[in-house]
């Protein structure tokens, strides 16, 4: 299953906004329809499937390093640093529109 946030088939069990959140933009974390914990960030203040820009994959183990998806579940790259990569992919996503 790709990375894409798809608000039928993913459980949000956090939204809001924190210090890494790009401005202009909001955050979720949960679980897609397997289970996989994603953060997901969206454009604006509300998680849904229009506003969804990028994901980051929570790792189930301490050995696996996360990654970030764009909007179509392509990857983007692994994450060092979660403001960073939020703020990567709210520019990518801005620069695709």
């Amino acid at each position: 299953m790709p990375a894409r946030f798809i608000s039928a088939h993913c459980t949000i069990t956090w939204h809001g906004v924190d210090n890494d959140t790009p401005p202009g933009h909001s955050v979720a974390i949960g679980t897609d329809a397997l289970g996989a914990a994603y953060l997901w960030l969206f454009k604006g203040n509300q998680p849904t499937d229009d506003a969804f820009v990028g994901s980051i994959s929570v790792p189930a183990r301490a050995s696996e390093l996360p990654a970030a998806y764009g909007r179509g579940g392509g990857f983007a790259g692994a994450v060092t640093d979660y403001a960073t990569t939020l703020a990567r992919l709210a520019d990518r996503a801005t620069n695709e529109e």
